[in-house]
């Protein structure tokens, strides 16, 4: 049972919490102290209210996963947090008690285990986004569920990113064919099969800077052939990216300009469109037919055997972007590139999606700038 406090004119409501510890809070008048206590002792019976002495990391995570299923990369988060759950170091150690040392520590361990589908070392860029990930299952339990009051993750020893794709070379002509040979894309003009589809995706990736997952999701009613432009609507989990600046949150929705090749593809695409298709939310696919025809975990594991047969070293879906910023950057200004492949943050368009050509600028240049030099 709830006891009450006389403080001068006040009263303080103290409710005793499963586990240990105690909630308090200060009232005006007694009525409304007994309200609230009242309150804390029907969460208490229906199992909502427990001390967060007797929480573990591990109970945290667990309660965070519905959370970071819905958002963007679901299923990227709960394979990441289910990984967390095992490291019992960390998720065993009460909520309360966690410091930055014991991340630290946690980053030194995750950095020791290699990458399960290369056998290589884990990247630093790999552990800072699940550090990311970390930092937002800490955040809730301090905003929402009012367990602790400060972020463990801040102020962490992150390890160095990997180098930026900036400069990386871009695809030659024969490493593009290579990747046409291993899809099937051109021995299967029909694009029964699911790989030909895939390779599809890819060129349209090319001649677009779409990320994958608007691509997948593109309607019919998107494709504007008289226009030359697609609309991607950014309305399903996987299909949209909104990009923050400040306190302001930019929509992701917008018009993608197209080449003669990327209509020729969509064409195709849209043409051999599967039949049928049935809603799939719970993969981010709610509202049929798409012009792909296909899911997030169709597109990648078949992207990743085809791509496994070319001789090309480090190649990645989403380098597609790179690929195209870097290309359309000869034909479009710096506000209409980053409108075209959706990235509102010029710093990142600049560090990142950009392959700087310092030669061809210098074609570009008068004899000289100033008149009397």
């Amino acid at each position: 049972m709830a006891s009450y406090e006389q403080r001068g004119s006040s009263t303080r409501a103290v409710v005793r919490l499963p586990g240990g510890g105690k909630k308090t809070k200060t009232f005006d008048t007694k009525r409304e102290a007994q309200a609230w206590a009242e309150g804390m002792e029907k969460k208490k019976l229906i199992g909502t209210l427990t001390s967060s002495k007797s929480i573990t990391v591990g109970d945290l995570f667990e309660a965070y996963m519905p959370i970071a299923e819905k958002e963007d990369g679901g299923r990227w988060n709960k394979l990441r947090i289910m990984k967390w759950l095992e490291d019992r170091i960390l998720c065993k150690k009460p909520l309360p008690e966690v410091i930055t040392h014991d991340i630290d520590e946690w980053i030194v361990r995750r950095l020791d285990i290699p990458n399960e589908q290369t056998g290589e070392p884990i990247s630093g860029s790999t552990v800072n986004r699940e550090l990311n990930l970390m930092s937002g299952a800490f955040a809730y339990a301090i905003k929402t569920r009012k367990w602790i009051k400060e972020n463990p993750c801040h102020g962490a020893n992150r390890p160095e990113d990997n180098p930026s794709r900036r400069n990386k070379p871009l695809l030659t002509a024969d490493q593009i064919k290579e990747i046409r040979i291993t899809t099937g894309v051109d021995a299967d003009p029909k694009l029964e099969t699911i790989t030909a589809r895939v390779g599809a995706t890819f060129l349209l990736a090319l001649e677009t800077g779409m990320r994958s997952g608007e691509i997948l999701r593109l309607r019919p009613e998107d494709y504007q052939k008289k226009k030359r432009t697609v609309h991607v609507r950014a309305i399903e989990k996987g299909g949209r990216k909104g990009a923050r600046s400040g306190r302001n949150t930019t929509t992701a929705a917008r018009n993608v300009p197209l080449t003669a090749r990327a209509i020729e593809l969509l064409d195709l695409l849209l043409k051999t469109m599967p039949a049928d298709q049935k809603p799939r939310p719970e993969l981010g696919f709610s509202y049929p037919p798409y012009i792909v025809g296909l899911n997030d975990r169709q597109r990648d594991a078949n992207w990743r055997k085809a791509r496994d047969k070319t001789s090309i070293e480090n190649l990645h879906y989403h380098d597609t972007k790179h690929e195209a910023a870097t290309r359309l950057s000869k034909f479009l200004d710096v506000l209409a590139l980053s409108h075209a492949i959706g990235t509102k943050d010029l710093r990142l368009l600049r560090d990142t999606y950009y392959n700087d050509d310092a030669e061809q600028a210098a074609s570009l240049l008068p004899e000289r700038l100033a008149i009397h030099a």
